[in-house]
């Protein structure tokens, strides 16, 4: 074992015992609270189909033996009305819960909650408890957005366990997530069951995604392709948005502050098992700040999303859903043709973009033989459309318009058989079929369309035995067009070893098909190689979870380890026909050798008093490539800590988080040689403060200030980063008494 792991365990460990000496302490000088960290649903972690409704016990529920079938209600708040929610719907955790499986759990102890708060929390999640998973999960809830004021999807991944995020700018500026050291397009990122990975270039713009509509955020890491196929090497990131299940609702948002932002959300929602929906509509506009260092004009943009999700139970074991997503975003961009120490960094420019995502999935859940086998059939599609004005100092007075178009379109059936319901050993049996057709052109530059085909075999076999080990294995075979067959398996088991412990552990392989832009993409300076191969990954990772004070705090610790072979890279190629005039030229091609990660990842979560919560993660990641040397944007360390406190019987709210990202590598491009260099990025803390009071019910007032350090740095090399900003707003939600009941669901 290296100096490096070493000390990043023992860093781990310390941890460990701080927290726990530290707990200790508090729970002697301190009145803990009665309540415990409920149990967390994720729903993105195994293939199985959820049954149309869920099964009520003939029992009462055992909190130590919580299932998804037999999880215990949530206890009202102080003050709050108190119907009682039905023992199948689950309470949300804190609003600063963020962490691992066992440490996404918390309270619902959200400013401004309400009764029907808190039984509709998690009606829009249906899967398998955190705790029953070996695989290694981390959640954000709409609780956690909301006590954080957290306005996009990239804010609120921001350093979890594993996870970077690099911004080329402003915030509706191109936002990538990585996981464990895997690629942005080895991250494969769904939307209520929808890919929207870009086949243009096989990763997903976080910039297209705010958090209005979201209700659940889950982040699986390690890789996961027997469950998802291409894309799901480094790990997963599972969006689920608001069912509509609860009161009929209507809310409404409003803030503005620093870069002339403005900020907007309309929703309405309401419905039982019987029928239900949720409707939003949000605008984000800014006129941001100059992401060059030597310009006078402000980089703005626009983000216009309508987002839609319901279903209806025609029979009562029959269930059709639907989702729909449509957003814009338009924006100002800076080209780099500056130079800085012989580098080139942004340039002032007004040359700018247009983003447009389209996503949509209908699905029908069909229960047989009293609910022991369900069926799933589903059409799902999206298109992302990105076009680009390049008004730069080598492109024509006009400029220079591109335009990149990408569709994928997938069907197929999806089966579950469940084995032994109800009893000590339980098994879970899923089968499925998917066929996947992935198009790509390019309108301005050639005609015509590049498309290829997929069809995909799968099975899923799940066991829990005796409420202490739980077991999952999954294979699939992908029948492709234009590559080689391929077969992706996964197998991971969460073992309760003793009152207090859990060991979860999970291997698996991933793939990553080529993009179309890497073998077919028409781009000034690039060569496209048609002949690329597959990249492909082997992963494994352990890890001890400890619960302590009576389930009011936890701990987990884990280390990973993965491969990566025939990694694409980019090679720079003297100027040849293919290029034209441009006076360097970049193509792909296949790595020889294994690109290498390993880590450890921390985190931990802890009810001190009531109505305080605190929790922290902590990354130590060491990614190299084949030659050796460190993948770039990827920082060693990482971290981020979160305190969130309710008072005044839960009316009041106020959050601090703090976001460390450490000294990083990045690659900077010579003015001399057009050849890449290595350059070092600083570490920089990033701190923000949000404040929320309830005025009456219904009506409240939120601000937070961000970059509260006022810290200058960098995420990606050449590019400025937001400096100490600050936003205010007010936040209405109405609902019909008359319709309280449905929080009940049925």
């Amino acid at each position: 074992m290296t100096r490096k792991k070493t000390l990043a365990l023992a860093i781990a460990g310390g941890v460990l015992a701080h927290l726990s000496a530290t707990a200790g302490a508090r729970a002697q000088d301190a009145q803990v609270a009665e309540a415990e960290l409920p149990p967390v649903i994720v729903e993105g972690a195994t293939l199985e189909a959820a049954p149309v409704v869920k099964a009520k016990p003939k029992t009462k529920p055992n909190p130590q033996k919580s299932s998804a079938a037999d999880a215990p209600p949530p206890k009202p708040a102080k003050k709050q009305a108190a119907k009682k929610a039905p023992v199948e719907s689950y309470s949300a955790p804190p609003p600063d819960s963020m962490g691992e499986a066992g440490t996404d759990m918390g309270l619902d102890l959200q400013a401004g909650g309400s009764a029907s708060d808190t039984a509709t929390a998690n009606a829009d999640v249906s899967g398998v408890p955190a705790q029953q998973l070996g695989s290694a999960v981390s959640v954000v809830t709409a609780a956690d957005l909301k006590a954080r004021q957290v306005r996009t999807a990239a804010e609120a991944l921001r350093s979890l366990p594993g996870v970077s995020v690099s911004q080329q700018g402003g915030a509706l500026n191109l936002t990538v997530v990585r996981i464990r050291g895997a690629e942005s397009n080895q991250t494969l990122v769904l939307i209520d069951g929808v890919e929207v990975n870009s086949g243009t270039d096989g990763f997903f713009d976080f910039a297209n995604l705010t958090v209005d509509d979201i209700a659940q955020i889950e982040v699986l890491r390690g890789p996961q392709s027997g469950l998802y196929s291409s894309g799901a090497l480094g790990g997963v990131i599972n969006i689920i948005t608001r069912s509509g299940k609860g009161p009929l609702t209507l809310r409404a948002r409003a803030e503005g502050g620093s870069f002339g932002t403005r900020d907007a959300t309309v929703g309405v929602s309401g419905g039982t098992d019987q029928a239900h929906a949720s409707l939003t509509v949000s605008g984000l506009k800014t006129n941001g700040f100059d992401i060059s260092d030597a310009g006078t004009e402000d980089d703005g943009g626009e983000l216009r999303t309508l987002s839609f999700r319901g279903g209806v139970l025609v029979l009562p074991n029959l269930k059709i859903d639907g989702t729909l997503r449509v957003s814009h975003r338009d924006g100002d961009r800076d080209g780099t043709n500056d130079i800085r120490d012989g580098l080139f960094v942004a340039s002032e420019e007004r040359s700018t973009f247009a983003s447009d995502l389209w996503l949509g999935r209908v699905e029908a859940t069909l229960d047989t033989f009293d609910r022991t086998w369900t069926h799933n059939v589903y059409l799902s599609g999206t298109e992302t459309d990105n076009s680009d004005l390049d008004l730069g100092i080598f492109s024509p007075p006009e400029g220079m318009p591109s335009r990149n178009i990408s569709t994928t379109s997938k069907y197929g059936y999806l089966s579950t058989y469940r084995l032994g319901a109800g009893s000590p050993v339980q098994h879970y049996v899923t089968g499925l079929y998917e066929h996947t057709r992935e198009a790509f052109e390019q309108p301005l530059v050639a005609p015509g369309a590049f498309e290829r085909d997929r069809d995909s075999v799968a099975g899923e076999i799940r066991g829990e035995y005796f409420d202490t080990l739980t077991l999952t294995g999954n294979v699939r075979h992908d029948n492709n067009e234009g590559f080689e067959d391929a077969t992706t398996w996964r197998v991971a088991g969460s073992l309760r070893i003793a009152t207090p412990f859990r060991l979860h552990s999970s291997v698996g392989t991933g793939i990553k098909y080529p993009s179309f832009s890497e073998q077919f993409g028409v781009f000034s300076g690039f060569v496209a190689n048609p002949n690329l191969k597959p990249e492909r990954s082997l992963g494994w990772d352990v890890g001890l979870e400890t619960t302590f004070l009576g389930g009011k705090g936890i701990i987990d610790v884990t280390y990973f380890n993965a491969n990566l072979e025939d990694e694409i890279d980019f090679d720079f190629v003297p100027p040849v026909g293919a290029c034209g005039s441009t006076p360097f030229c970049f193509i792909p091609f296949n790595r020889t050798g294994e690109s290498k990660r390993d880590g450890v990842e921390v985190a931990a979560r802890l009810i001190v008093i009531d109505g305080l919560t605190v929790g922290a993660a902590y990354t130590y990641l060491n990614a190299r490539e084949s030659d050796g040397q460190e993948e770039v944007r990827r920082p060693p360390h990482s971290g981020r800590a979160d305190l969130n406190y309710v008072f005044d019987g839960g009316k009041g709210n106020f959050n601090l988080a703090a976001v460390y990202n450490g000294q990083m590598q990045d690659l900077g491009f010579s003015a001399i040689t057009f050849s890449s260099e290595r350059v070092t990025l600083d570490s920089y803390w990033l701190v923000t403060a949000a404040a929320s009071y309830e005025l009456t019910p219904g009506v409240e007032l939120f601000g937070r200030v961000e970059n509260l350090l006022d810290q200058d740095y960098e995420e990606v090399f050449g590019f400025n980063t937001a400096g100490l900003a600050a936003y205010a707003g007010m936040r209405f939600k109405l609902e019909d008494p008359s319709t309280l009941e449905w929080a009940q669901y049925r």
